[in-house]
């Protein structure tokens, strides 16, 4: 059987690890590179002897004559480079981490998901050496049939001092999430393959090194549908006793209801049953390559997947469970509080909280217990204020009124169109909608994230805010769009009559129902959620506050 040929996209500092593992792999071998950096591309090709050269991914996924793709570029456009080779039916080995968040990342599983090709995700630490050895060694019984704790303590000390990161990885200076978007999904997906689906989580996160962006530092707890724990202290300022830290990334131990193992900085297995001695556990570790030669090991698995001989362990939607799982690391540090994950859909408010300190909102005490029996409030709410829904009264004299609203639009599955980060008063087009989420289908109901709601409280929420052209609200009109949220407070600018009226007017008159002052849209973690928008049954009613939430589904 002749090998498969691959294409690596990606000659940055990892892939020089999948360069030298390809090259000992007997069922596949790499035929080309492909580096925006010629001379990069160039260098690794003639350090591992490929012959072919090309600079443009694009070109090198239509023209190559391959049957797999290892994808080891940076997380920037890799949703059109999957979506390129899907097209082509190529298997495709992806690196981590996927995107800059999960919404994207959901978005690249999904295009995997539907090829009709493999899709795997290079999720190399399962496959480490010393994890593979303690998944048998569980599996047999060698400490008990219950797992009770897993703890791993890492201390990786290449993130302190002025040149943090700089020698290896500089992108890592300015990623907003860190330890646990680049380093701990790591550990989250080899807990699940040792522990079993996580339930609940808790972060508590710092950043030490004030020279980067994101966390360095963080405690994370873990609790698995078993009712196992876990705990990952993790932190990349200080450093480990080890001299080879990146060898095991930390040191673990696993202890069940029969017993303890031990996994030492040096790769070493050691088992104590209860009442018994400490043993060293017999096996080999291999030092060649990255962490136990594990890239090898996770190409191998793909070259099996490819063969039929073995289920995808990192398979689109076994790797988006390890991804909902940082997600809810993140919230919990937001929070703190732990988040569950075990209930079968997640609810996303996304609407802003209503105070007196909000314009036209006034809350006033019209009744106590002490004085009446009960409590009870007095509530005088302009009808656009916070989060809202308009109805075409408000720029229509002839326009229907809240009673008259279509509920069936109010409810329903609704796109996110990921437009962030905007500009102060940015004029939001076609080409923006349409470079976020493609083609729009008649009834779609559309959120647009901006992450303007980050504003509230400011003069710019609602002087400066990015607003629909009348351009686009004639386009929405003509695709038949059901609904737009957005958030800021208006869809057009509040200081511009002209431009007000006719954005209002235009979407209005084509039944495009319309959602202001969203919030939160940042937190969701899907393309596609059911949205929630109910106004009160107000009778010639203009317009009224709503309680709006995204609802997404469990895995």
């Amino acid at each position: 059987m002749m090998a498969r040929r691959g294409i690596l996209i990606g000659a940055g500092y990892f892939s020089e690890f999948h360069l030298d593992a390809w090259g000992r792999q007997k069922g596949a071998e790499i035929v080309c590179i492909c580096d925006l950096d010629e001379a990069k591309a160039r260098a690794a090709a003639e350090r591992h002897g490929i012959a072919r050269v090309v600079t443009d991914p694009v070109v090198a996924l239509e023209n190559e004559d391959v049957d797999f793709v290892d994808l080891a570029t940076p997380p920037v456009g890799r949703l059109d480079l999957v979506s390129r080779a899907v097209k082509r039916g190529l298997p495709i080995l992806c690196q981590k981490p996927l995107a800059a968040d999960f919404a994207e990342a959901r978005q690249i599983l999904e295009v995997g998901a539907s090829s009709s090709a493999p899709f795997m995700v290079h999720e190399n630490f399962r496959f480490q050496p010393w994890y593979r050895e303690i998944k048998k060694l569980l599996n047999a019984g060698v400490i008990g049939t219950k797992l009770h704790t897993i703890t791993m303590r890492s201390r990786m000390g290449d993130g302190w001092g002025e040149q943090a990161y700089l020698g290896r990885q500089p992108y890592f200076r300015t990623m907003p999430r860190l330890l646990v978007h680049e380093t701990g999904v790591h550990f989250v997906d080899t807990f699940r393959y040792l522990g079993g689906e996580i339930a609940e989580c808790s972060a508590r996160l710092r950043r030490l090194n004030d020279v980067i962006v994101g966390e360095d530092t963080g405690v994370l707890e873990f609790r698995f549908s078993s009712g196992a724990e876990a705990v990952w202290d993790a932190n990349r300022y200080n450093e480990a006793a080890a001299e080879d830290f990146r060898y095991t990334f930390g040191e673990m131990l696993v202890e069940g209801d029969g017993g303890s193992i031990w996994l030492g900085n040096d790769g070493s297995l050691r088992i104590k049953k209860l009442g018994g001695p400490v043993e060293v556990h017999p096996y080999a570790p291999s030092r060649r390559g990255f962490g136990g030669d594990c890239v090898y090991a996770t190409q191998s698995h793909f070259l099996e997947v490819l063969d039929g001989k073995s289920e995808c362990e990192t398979s689109p939607r076994e790797y988006e469970k390890s991804l909902r799982v940082v997600e809810a690391l993140y919230a919990s540090a937001r929070r703190n509080r732990p988040v569950k994950l075990a209930g079968k859909r997640r609810i996303v408010d996304l609407s802003l909280p209503v105070t007196n300190s909000m314009r036209g909102v006034e809350i006033r005490v019209a009744k106590t217990i002490a004085t009446d029996g009960w409590n009870a409030s007095t509530l005088n709410l302009y009808s656009h204020a916070g989060t809202h829904m308009d109805a075409p009264r408000h720029f229509l004299n002839e326009g229907s009124c809240m009673e008259e609203m279509d509920l069936n639009v109010c409810c329903g599955p609704a796109r996110i169109v990921n437009l962030a980060p905007v500009v102060e008063r940015q004029l939001l087009t076609v080409a923006d909608i349409e470079g976020a989420i493609g083609a729009v289908q008649e009834g779609d109901r559309l959120l647009l994230r901006t992450d303007w709601s980050k504003r509230v409280g400011t003069p710019e929420y609602r002087d400066a805010l990015p607003r629909i052209s009348a351009e686009l609200a004639r386009w929405l009109v003509e695709k038949r769009v059901a609904l737009i949220g957005v958030e800021p407070p208006s869809v057009a600018d509040v200081n511009n009559m002209p431009e007000l009226t006719e954005v209002h007017q235009t979407l209005f008159r084509g039944n495009v129902v319309i959602v202001e002052g969203l919030a939160n849209l940042d937190q969701i973690t899907q393309a596609e959620v059911e949205f929630v928008a109910l106004p009160l049954h107000l009778v010639g009613g203009d317009g009224c506050p709503v309680r709006a939430i995204a609802i997404e589904k469990g895995a």
